[in-house]
């Protein structure tokens, strides 16, 4: 954001010789100065950290700077995090992206900020500070509204921040043109009002995306044959996209030659990977696109214009974090953005039939350490470990703990004996919950929020029903045998009680693939 008090500032300082650095000294500056503007965090956008995109940043800088006594050049600084190297970093980056024209140094160069974080940065390298708003360095008081105390007021105002005095009066016509013209206002909205995403636009901070990539990628394949024969050509949508790894595959379709392809993903992380895969030429069809959007905050595409929608465990996603209501809505705008005769094909996880039956559960208690299963180190990465190293009777106690513990979700069982066995007496459903999950251990605490068996593959069909959906041919429910020999059975065992005593009883249904097909 760019303010009328910054202008104000600079134009002072570049004409009157009378301004003062941090410290109270006179500034003096060199004749025809240039103004170097550092675009910081440039590789984010669609944050609440940096909701706006790095070139509409530097097109409302070139514009606030054509009336300043002073050439004007703006260099797009990626992200590093929190770092003490920042400010040594970005003036290397900026010598490096102008080739050699800026040679930044304390001797040649003034530094203007006003975060006193940054500040201290600066000036550990020996740089002189114009503190701009900065009136107390110890307090970090303001004489004016700073850029972000005005991205702020835009939130605070909502759908009428174009009206806003605050906005009116303190916003530089540079931004206030790029904001309105672009909708950038709205924009901002939006991704503050997510009830998804983080400051930094991902849904989770301890979700392990190395694992969580290469898991995607590596079930590519299997996804796009499991949904290829259902896809109709057209304009055709991943909604949780990953890595964009099904969008490859179906840019190499030639069924799919003449189609658009979308893909659309919520995590930033992700999100960046989709783009340099495309600026990389890994995809054979020239009309492949990314986005990075919480579908839940608003759609982007027309009513009756999507010929294909699919979704690869995501729904199960939407019920964890946003709740049934977001769900129920999720498919309902599916169905509003599907062209007549076109469907929404989603594949996910499941909930058994018989969700609430009791059964008996044998876990391992060999398989690793039983004892001190509730130890929790500071570091999560010691964590994991931990973690790895319990039995899958450990690794259930830690479970039944950590499961939806947040969201205040109940999880009750029993622990039983019969005939000098041990066995965990509870709902077929959360007996799914956690065999489903157990191996996740370098995701542990993400996958602790979420649910898979909420819903059968009986009551999904009933919801996409609801919404006007027909349910086609080649939906199924069906247990994935690879699950079942690698992860279940080496750990644990399923009984139900029979008049003669424990019956085993077979591991059920894991997955589904549901064809929801738009026929009105």
């Amino acid at each position: 954001m760019l303010t009328n008090f910054q202008y104000e500032y600079l134009k002072n300082l570049l004409s009157d010789g009378q301004s003062l650095d941090i410290n109270g000294q006179p500034i003096k500056l060199r004749p025809s100065p240039n103004i170097i503007w550092a675009v910081t965090s440039a590789n984010h956008e669609n944050t609440r950290r940096n909701p706006i995109p790095s070139n509409r940043r530097e097109q409302a800088i070139e514009t606030f700077c054509e009336e300043l006594p002073a050439t004007s050049f703006s260099y797009p600084i990626n992200d590093l995090g929190y770092t003490q190297r920042f400010a040594d970093f970005v003036i290397k980056e900026i010598t490096v992206q102008s080739r050699g024209q800026f040679n930044i140094s304390p001797s040649n160069t003034l530094v203007l900020c006003s975060t006193p974080s940054v500040i201290d940065m600066y000036e550990k390298l020996g740089y002189v500070i114009a503190p701009a708003e900065l009136t107390n360095r110890q307090t970090a008081e303001a004489s004016h509204k700073r850029p972000w105390d005005l991205v702020l007021a835009i939130v605070a105002a909502g759908a009428s921040w174009r009206n806003d005095p605050l906005y009116q009066s303190d916003v530089h016509y540079s931004s206030r043109q790029m904001l309105e013209k672009y909708r950038l206002g709205d924009l901002i909205l939006e991704v503050f009002n997510d009830p998804l995403l983080g400051d930094e636009g991902d849904i989770t901070e301890t979700r392990d995306y190395e694992t969580y990539r290469r898991d995607f990628e590596v079930g590519a394949e299997r996804k796009f044959e499991l949904i290829k024969p259902f896809i109709k050509s057209g304009r055709v949508v991943d909604i949780g996209c990953a890595t964009g790894g099904v969008i490859q595959l179906m840019s190499r379709d030639p069924k799919l030659a003449e189609s658009d392809l979308y893909g659309i993903e919520a995590s930033r992380k992700l999100y960046d990977i989709c783009e340099q895969r495309r600026k990389n030429g890994e995809f054979s069809n020239d009309n492949v696109f990314f986005y990075q959007r919480n579908i839940m905050t608003g759609m982007i595409f027309p009513d009756n214009s999507i010929d294909t929608t699919t979704t690869f465990s995501l729904t199960h996603e939407i019920e964890s974090y946003l709740g049934r209501d977001a769900l129920l809505q999720f498919i309902k705008k599916i169905y509003a953005q599907t062209a007549s005769g076109g469907v929404f094909i989603n594949s996910d996880v499941v909930a058994p039939d018989n969700k609430d039956q009791l059964v008996l559960l044998k876990l391992n208690n060999s398989n690793g350490r039983t004892e001190n299963w509730e130890e929790i180190d500071v570091s999560p990465k010691v964590d994991t470990e931990h973690i790895k190293e319990l039995s899958t009777l450990g690794r259930f106690r830690r479970f039944s703990r950590d499961f939806r513990a947040e969201e205040q979700q109940k999880f009750e069982f029993k622990q039983v004996q019969d005939n000098g066995s041990e066995y965990i007496e509870l709902r077929l459903a959360d007996a799914c919950e956690f065999l489903s999950k157990k191996d996740y251990t370098d995701s542990w605490y993400s996958e602790m929020h979420e649910t898979f068996c909420y819903w059968n593959y009986e009551q999904w069909c009933q919801a996409v029903k609801q919404v006007g959906f027909s349910v086609m041919d080649g939906s199924n429910a069906y247990t994935n045998d690879w699950v079942i020999e690698n992860r279940y059975k080496d750990g644990a065992q399923l009984f139900v009680r029979g008049d003669d005593g424990l019956k085993p009883l077979d591991f059920p249904v894991t997955n589904m693939l549901l064809i929801a097909e738009k026929t009105a």
